[in-house]
């Protein structure tokens, strides 16, 4: 690369995290870095935790001023920087080693003007998505704009992002001083400023949140001051947004406030005084008479009821809304004349900021997406699919058709057999027991008469039973399941993925696939066919797509379709970013997925055979691991040499796992499997401690039994599986191989509890609960 990223980093009294955020900046896989590093005024030990860093490191400069408050310590930290690129870390937070190698690589790649990456939030004990960036960044999209993918308004962080600073200083953009919320009015109208943005799913940034005894100013939203700069920061952005004179992205944005930034001071009405609750209906006022009525009527109806109550001042009536519907709680629908509405305060007191109409619930359907999994040759599919305003509380109100349609081509249609499905809980109050569906996809119909076509097919739904029949396609939901593909005939795989939400089939032929890999000596050696012999080819490792991080060459024989490839062992483990450092549990990892560029530039994915053994290498205390990940397609990851779920099984009530432990690595005796309940969204709550099962090893296996029923099963919840080398080191996650995976018990009942097993990614959840009626 050789590009140089300015790092600017306030430091203001933060001396018991400063060491473990300069240390995850100076273990950046990205070498060329110029890391400004602005002392505000500090009174604790933080400033010479910095000098110590800078004396030690000449990437790392230390500037020292008066305490002037975050926005200022940025746009010092800018002026004095000297890089093609600048990002953001506060002092608090971590990056993961990989970041800015991502970021930066997609930019010199793309040309875009900056490039933002998810972000995970974390805690002692791990980390885990961070809500605010779940839909913003669910794929990786590159050189796109705001009118491309709207959402993006949600993302207002600085500091997940890479600017090249060309773009920075040609919009004159700096951070407001003296306030907080320094972010908003920044990021937001650079979303709007750009001519291209890369969107990056992949964690890049890890996002403390601070835990008992310690609020952050994002977690004191009952001080008033956090009240009146909230205001300000999005009423900034939304005068900027104004300004530029594109009407539909200001509405966006005013509409994504009212529902996410200014909600959460809504939400705290009940519990404050009178005094806030009079100063919120003033910043309400001022904000509102800039917004479009129109942006106020799109939103979900207590929200619109609400924000309208606000604006007529009517405080008790607001309160008492707002109290009947908030900490996710879904007020029921009822039924008034011919429609249905949402059971709130004032729905029949016909008051005059709240007319009956605000009241109206929206009507269509919802569908999701729980499981896709081969059973006996078919992909199972179960899911939930519902009309919102009816529900499914019976099974008659579940008469529904599931299709697949051919989008190209004759367009054929394949009715599919569906079962409906009883489900203990669901996303809304509307009564959706029978909700559920089960379909069986039996690969065979999709070939035509003529043979196997390659193409795409949508899933399809209609239900009946209202006044008419609804139809809409499948769509994936806030569930992300594997996908797993699978080969169906010599040369052919089905492919579950998803697009624009949607989930959709994909019949294809590899035109180049692997069939062996091993260690050959110092490099990981990949041997493949292919069905036609390219002039030359470069196979090339990425950590996100569309992002290449190596090429390597190919070497073709001059004869025959095979190929096979060599990636040098300590490319890996330099890449890692491993190097000794702790690994926390939820981290992605360092992982690259392999694929094949041939003459003409077009990249494919690499699949494997289906009875692939995958490879486990360890290297410099690093464990080359290589397995495919759902859809058959290989990856390479690097982790810390550990135990690897290959085999699951449930048997009267006890779920056991069995692996293997890298080899040549004693001292396994005292591994301990754990289960990890998982955090809430509020931090401040104290989680129950890790259940621990000490595992049985011999002859370089081992097993573990976790009894799902009687006094020692999990309580109700949600439970992240882990393990830990012995009782005093630290816990990490424990990852499930392929065939592993496959095996899990996804959703079954042991003795009237609920067993589901959860696919994230690289990771599983074990989630327990009571059973409730059939399923």
């Amino acid at each position: 690369m050789g590009s140089v990223i300015t790092v600017v980093v306030p430091i203001y009294n933060v001396e018991r995290y400063l060491p473990e955020c300069l240390a995850s900046l100076a273990g950046q896989t990205y070498p060329d870095l110029d890391i400004i590093l602005v002392d505000d005024g500090s009174t604790d030990g933080s400033a010479a935790l910095a000098q110590q860093q800078v004396a030690g490191d000449p990437r790392f400069r230390l500037i020292r001023q008066p305490n002037r408050g975050l926005g200022a310590a940025r746009n010092v930290g800018i002026d004095f920087g000297t890089g093609d690129y600048l990002t953001f870390v506060d002092s608090d937070d971590v990056l993961p080693p990989y970041a800015l190698e991502v970021l930066v690589g997609a930019l010199e790649q793309t040309g875009s003007d900056f490039a933002s990456g998810n972000v995970a939030l974390m805690t002692s004990r791990g980390l885990r998505q961070s809500p605010l960036h779940r839909g913003t960044h669910r794929d990786t999209r590159l050189h796109i704009k705001l009118s491309d993918q709207r959402n993006l308004v949600y993302d207002r962080l600085a500091c997940n992002k890479v600017f090249r600073r060309s773009f920075w200083e040609q919009h004159g953009l700096r951070f407001p001083e003296g306030v907080r919320y320094e972010d908003i009015p920044v990021t937001i109208p650079a979303y709007a400023l750009a001519e291209a943005v890369d969107v990056i799913d992949l964690p890049v940034y890890y996002w403390r949140q601070r835990e008992a005894g310690e609020a952050s100013i994002s977690q004191r939203q009952t001080e008033v001051r956090n009240l009146v700069d909230r205001f300000a920061a999005v009423d900034s952005a939304s005068r900027s947004l104004a300004s530029y004179g594109d009407r539909k992205l200001k509405d966006w944005y005013d509409e994504t406030a009212l529902q996410s930034d200014l909600r959460m001071f809504l939400d705290l009405l009940p519990d404050v005084d009178h005094a806030y609750r009079v100063r919120f209906l003033d910043l309400t006022a001022d904000f509102l008479s800039r917004v479009d009525e129109r942006v106020i009527d799109r939103l979900v109806p207590r929200l619109r009821i609400a924000w309208r109550l606000a604006m007529a001042r009517a405080l008790s009536e607001l309160v008492a809304v707002v109290a009947a519907g908030r900490n996710g709680a879904t007020p029921p629908l009822v039924r008034r004349g011919r429609g249905h509405y949402v059971q709130l305060p004032l729905l029949d007191d016909q008051h005059p900021a709240a007319p009956r109409h605000l009241f109206q619930a929206p009507e269509g359907i919802r569908t999701e997406v729980h499981e896709a999994r081969w059973t006996g040759g078919r992909l199972h599919v179960r899911g939930l699919a519902y009309d919102v305003v009816r529900g499914a509380d019976r099974p008659w109100q579940s008469v529904r058709m599931l299709w697949l349609r051919e989008n190209a081509g004759r367009r054929r249609m394949v009715p599919l057999p569906t079962r409906p499905r009883h489900v203990a809980q669901g996303p809304s109050s509307v009564p959706y027991g029978w909700a559920g569906f089960s379909v069986l996809v039996d690969p065979a119909r999709l070939r035509g008469r003529d043979g196997w076509r390659t193409g795409e097919w949508t899933f399809n739904v209609a239900l009946f039973g209202a006044s008419r029949p609804q139809r809409r396609i499948l769509g994936q939901g806030e569930a992300r399941p594997a996908l797993p593909a699978r080969w169906v005939a010599d040369g052919v795989r089905v492919v579950p993925f998803v697009r624009s939400g949607q989930l959709r089939l994909r019949v294809e032929r590899p035109p180049y696939w692997i069939t062996s890999t091993r260690i050959d000596g110092d490099a990981f050696l990949i041997e493949g066919g292919a069905s036609t012999r390219p002039a030359t080819a470069m196979l090339r490792l990425t950590r996100v797509s569309g992002v290449v991080w190596r090429s390597y060459p190919v070497d073709l024989p001059e004869h025959g379709s095979t190929w096979s490839a060599r990636i040098p062992l300590a490319d890996l483990v330099a890449g890692s970013g491993l190097g000794g450092r702790p690994v926390l549990v939820g981290e992605a990892g360092a992982a690259w997925r392999v694929a094949l560029a041939d003459a003409n530039g077009t990249t494919q994915d690499l699949p494997v055979p289906a009875d692939y053994p995958g490879v486990r290498h360890v290297v410099d205390e690093v464990e080359l691991v290589a397995r495919p990940a759902d859809d058959e397609v290989l990856w390479l990851r690097a982790l810390p040499p550990g135990p690897v779920v290959d085999g699951a099984d449930l048997t009267d009530g006890v779920l056991s796992f069995t692996g293997d432990l890298p080899a040549g690595q004693p001292g396994w005796g005292e591994l301990r499997i754990a289960l990890r309940r998982r955090e809430g969204n509020d931090p401040s709550e104290v989680p129950p401690a890790d259940i621990e099962v000490l595992a049985e090893v011999a002859d370089g296996r081992w097993t573990v039994r976790i009894p799902l029923v009687g006094e020692a099963a999990p309580p109700d919840g949600d439970w992240l599986p882990l393990y830990r080398r012995d009782a005093d080191t630290a816990a990490l996650d424990l990852p499930f191989d392929t065939v592993a995976r496959r095996a899990l018990p996804r959703d079954v009942e042991v003795r009237h509890r609920r067993l589901e097993l959860l696919p994230e990614r690289g990771r599983e959840t074990l989630r327990m609960g009571p059973t409730v009626g059939r399923r």
